[in-house]
């Protein structure tokens, strides 16, 4: 009875979410702006592993983060590159690619901004 109620509960989910599909999509070169720049140094953190009585701790190393905003109108993207870091500053602007997906009732459902090819 269970194992109904759960295929039951899965399928209603799946009917009631509704998927958005892209019907159609548009690239257009645009201009951006770098509006934001962050960068956040490598760390480690410990992790405490349990095990009955016992205690083992594992360390994490995270990398050091190169984070740049890009915007355009409406829409911003952030991106993790050392290279682009190293290379502008706030307030250039760059080439880029505004995707934009529209579904079958040509209503916009999904933009972004994307390096040329």
């Amino acid at each position: 009875m269970k194992r109904f109620i759960l295929l039951v509960v899965i399928i209603m989910c799946v009917v009631l979410t509704g998927c958005q599909t892209v019907e159609k999509e548009e690239k257009i070169d645009v201009i951006a702006t770098v509006t934001d720049m962050q960068y956040r140094s490598s760390y480690q953190t410990t992790i405490p592993i349990y095990n009955g009585k016992t205690t083992t701790f594992i360390s994490q190393t995270h990398p050091a983060r190169y984070l740049v905003t890009i915007s355009y109108e409406d829409v911003s993207e952030t991106f993790n590159n050392r290279n682009l870091y190293e290379n502008v500053k706030e307030g250039d602007t760059i080439q880029m690619v505004l995707y934009r997906g529209y579904d079958k009732d040509n209503n916009l459902i999904k933009q972004a901004l994307q390096f040329p090819e």
